[in-house]
């Protein structure tokens, strides 16, 4: 699963000239290595070694590029609605395409001018290897724009954040709530801070022992989505085909800056933007009265917990609750 959506697994990709010249090159060196006592004989064995190696080294980059880049059609549905907004989804597939087309083609000519090599005259081996050569350069010189696109959507896609397969759960709300707190107790560790994409934001990924990711969403869902332009908003959309669930967290006591009303105001458009469950967190209830909890802790559906981050009160129930169905994720986010 993670071979399928880590793109810095695949390898840098040369303009089409470097890779020829790098093959080229080695080729003449692995040449200087034959000798036999029929100078005839040596002379085929060298062009032979040159064709060989040459191909070897196109060859083996050519499908190390084809082996380890991820393919879109098996990528799980956060991922391909990521991928799409970075890149032209179709030309990716058909670029991936020519590369595989090239890596057989060049295995082809190899064969096919190594036949020709031992079948011909002495005064015909150096000829013959510099058209294979020539077709050879005329295969990946086919193929160069491919490469350039390649290469600029490798750059776009090696830092998408990585995610494990396991029952996901979101943490949303307004700034200074204490989402970044709950995620610490939560999960007991340091947070992994990963950037997202088409965001100035990063998310924070834990985990509660090896069943829950939890991942924080600071700058992302923390405000309200008809405050983004339409890249933004649809990288965070996105994060509905990652979550199995939706944690929002309430500050009760308001000290974040923003009132009861505003935050519950929020809670209702995160509602209706996703179509995953939600849990309801109110957090910092040890500085409000059980009254002014009550009107909005009723407003809020059944899973809903009270804690305190700052002193580390009411996450057993909570914690209990994340685990409790945290078997291997079925939702669509891995289909």
């Amino acid at each position: 699963m993670e071979d399928q959506i880590d793109f810095r697994r695949m390898p840098v990709i040369h303009p089409y000239k470097k890779i020829l010249d790098k093959a080229y090159s080695a080729a003449s060196e692995a040449s200087t290595t034959v000798s036999a006592q029929n100078k005839l004989l040596e002379i085929r064995i060298k062009e032979l070694k040159r064709v060989e190696t040459a191909n070897e080294i196109i060859c083996d980059y050519l499908n190390k590029i084809v082996e380890r880049t991820p393919h879109v059609n098996l990528m799980p549905q956060y991922y391909t609605e990521i991928v799409s907004l970075a890149i032209d989804k179709e030309q990716f597939k058909k670029s991936l395409g020519a590369v595989r087309w090239a890596a057989e083609k060049s295995k082809e000519l190899s064969t096919t001018y190594k036949k020709k090599l031992k079948g011909a005259q002495a005064r015909d081996l150096g000829r013959i290897r510099s058209e294979y050569y020539g077709r050879q350069s005329s295969v990946l010189h086919q193929i160069r724009r491919d490469f350039t696109f390649l290469e600029d959507c490798r750059a776009r896609l090696k830092n998408l954040p990585k995610f494990k397969e396991m029952k996901t759960v979101v943490i949303a709300g307004f700034p200074n709530v204490g989402k970044s707190s709950m995620l610490k107790t939560l999960t007991g560790a340091e947070p992994n801070i990963q950037p997202y994409p088409f965001t100035t934001k990063h998310v924070r990924v834990g985990y509660i022992e090896k069943y829950v990711q939890l991942v924080d969403t600071p700058g992302l869902l923390d405000r309200s989505l008809n405050k983004r332009n339409v890249i933004e908003l649809q990288a965070v959309l996105a994060l509905q085909y990652l979550s199995d669930m939706i944690l929002f967290v309430f500050d009760a006591s308001e000290t974040c800056g923003y009132t009861m009303v505003e935050q519950m105001s929020l809670y209702k458009e995160m509602k209706r933007e996703f179509d995953v469950p939600f849990a309801v967190c109110f957090n910092k209830c040890d500085l409000v009265s059980g009254d002014e909890l009550d009107k909005y802790y009723n407003k809020v559906g059944t899973n809903r917990y009270q804690v305190s981050a700052l002193k580390n009160e009411g996450f057993s129930k909570l914690r209990d609750f994340l685990l409790a169905d945290a078997l291997p994720s079925k939702k669509k986010f891995y289909q």
